[in-house]
């Protein structure tokens, strides 16, 4: 037994074919079929039942995948600790978060390159799908990003960790008569503008509020945080958000934004924190950066 052939049936595993996990691992499928035919002779155990349908793998085989994919994340652990521990100039975190996080992704860099200034950190910031498919993709080691119970469950490879809950709010400009109500109800929403943050999320989120006020329309769409600021300020519109990281917003700030508790009628949860594969462990120096972040939140 090797870890060549551990890997193989990790892949043939994860992609029920031969030619499928040949094609990802740049090898041939008769070089696979081999190395696995080789493992079951030696363990005496048939790993794979073959049919032209493709591959399955049998109660026996469902053990060996699990053990190996432990295995696999030992040798991965083994393979970081040597790599950061003798090029520590060698160590890059690629991370991608979503517009909210990146208030608090200059505070947590400073927090964790004190210790560690060699280290390499590369933050894209992306909409909360794009994050979801960088990660399932490896582009990125983990994402940060607003989540919500629908998205967990469409997604059982990934782990989501919560770092915060929170619910919505309308900001809205101060001179607003929106401002003045100290409990928002959906039809207190007639007739409004809607700036409209570019993900499906909060697409999904004022789209559903359509059901129940049609009067309204959306003004535009987009991600950038001091445009939304500017045009609430003036009153061209409002906006829907996370209650989160928004007292780091110049014009809530300033005041000329007011923040308002908004419950959509759907009852929708929105969570915020951290997203990884499961089946791949986080080295220590992204766990040490996300401990900054976590420190930097509060």
């Amino acid at each position: 037994m090797n870890i060549l052939q551990l890997e193989y049936v990790i892949e043939v595993a994860k992609t029920k074919s031969l030619i499928k996990a040949a094609e990802n691992l740049h090898l041939s499928p008769s070089g696979i079929s081999k190395a696995i035919s080789n493992l079951e002779s030696e363990l005496q155990m048939k790993i794979f039942n073959r049919s032209r349908l493709g591959v399955e793998l049998t109660e026996e085989g469902k053990f060996i995948v699990s053990k190996a994919q432990e295995i696999m994340l030992k040798v991965e652990d083994i393979t970081i600790f040597v790599n950061q521990n003798l090029n520590p100039e060698h160590v890059k975190i690629s991370i991608s978060a979503n517009p909210n996080a990146m208030f608090i992704v200059p505070s947590a860099l400073t927090t964790y390159k004190k210790n560690y200034p060699n280290s390499q950190i590369e933050i894209f910031e992306k909409k909360p799908h794009d994050i979801l498919s960088d990660v399932l993709t490896e582009k990125s080691v983990f994402g940060i990003t607003v989540f919500t119970d629908e998205l967990v469950a469409s997604h059982p490879e990934l782990e989501f960790e919560t770092i915060l809950e929170e619910g919505t709010v309308l900001c809205a400009s101060k001179n607003s008569p929106l401002a003045y109500l100290e409990n928002l109800q959906v039809e207190d929403l007639a007739n409004q503008s809607i700036i409209l943050f570019e993900d499906p999320i909060w697409s999904g989120f004022v789209n559903e509020l359509f059901d129940y006020v049609p009067n309204m329309n959306i003004l535009f769409t987009t991600n950038n945080v001091n445009v939304i600021s500017e045009a609430v300020s003036e009153g061209l519109g409002i906006v829907f958000s996370m209650n989160l990281l928004l007292s780091k917003v110049a014009a809530i700030q300033n005041g000329s934004v007011i923040t308002r508790p908004f419950k959509h009628p759907s009852q929708q949860r929105f969570s915020f924190g951290i997203v990884r594969l499961k089946r791949k462990k986080l080295s220590e120096h992204s766990k040490l950066f996300i401990k900054a972040f976590k420190q930097n939140i509060i």
